[in-house]
């Protein structure tokens, strides 16, 4: 669909969505599905469970909106807690990371504007973090779906 105008709407059931292990992320949403306006998914985290290393993405916002329990974030240069009903709006460029804390899971739901397409990466994560995936073929697919990881020694720390 590309960034024309979506004519139709998108209806996604809990029960329909796909979902991708490890961490547990429910597809809702992708750009071929809104036109390319926005995107979305719902992610699962267990206390102390990491969420993604540091990144940044130039195409798109990420907005993270905390259903239940917490989320712990780097949001720049600083760490925050997220409590459930907090919400945050990452510009594009802004390296971040998420993880739950270790005292509580985090249920979020996190949509991106506009929707570039990131399916096809969920869909790879689970080899990639496995290590499966030929490092110049990560590259390759953080290329194409603009993930671009970044050092934060304060995160890792």
């Amino acid at each position: 669909m590309g960034n024309e105008m979506a004519n139709e709407a998108w209806v996604m059931q809990e029960k329909d969505a796909e979902v991708i292990e490890k961490p547990a992320l429910r597809l809702l949403a992708d750009g071929e599905h809104t036109g390319g306006f926005l995107g979305a998914n719902r992610l699962s985290l267990r206390a102390g469970e990491p969420g993604t290393k540091p990144h940044y993405h130039e195409k798109s916002a990420e907005a993270f909106y905390v259903l239940e329990g917490a989320l712990r974030m780097l949001v720049g240069a600083e760490t925050v807690t997220v409590e459930r009903g907090g919400y945050v709006v990452i510009p594009p460029g802004m390296r971040h990371a998420f993880a739950a804390p270790p005292d509580r899971a985090a249920d979020v739901l996190i949509t991106l504007a506009p929707g570039v397409d990131r399916f096809g990466y969920f869909r790879v994560l689970p080899e990639i973090l496995r290590g499966n995936v030929a490092p110049e073929e990560v590259e390759r697919l953080h290329e194409r779906y603009d993930v671009h990881f970044v050092d934060a020694p304060e995160w890792d720390a």
